[in-house]
């Protein structure tokens, strides 16, 4: 079985950056839609 540590590498990476992204997102709106963090930001 050969392997393929290049495009491997990219795929997982790109995977990362993914999840990452839906999480700062998630994140985001979880953050904005509570009332007492708003009001702290504000």
């Amino acid at each position: 079985m050969k392997k393929q540590p290049i495009g491997f590498s990219f795929v997982h990476l790109l995977d990362i950056l993914t999840v990452n992204c839906i999480k700062r997102q998630v994140t985001y709106e979880a953050v904005n839609a509570t009332p007492t963090t708003s009001l702290r930001f504000d």
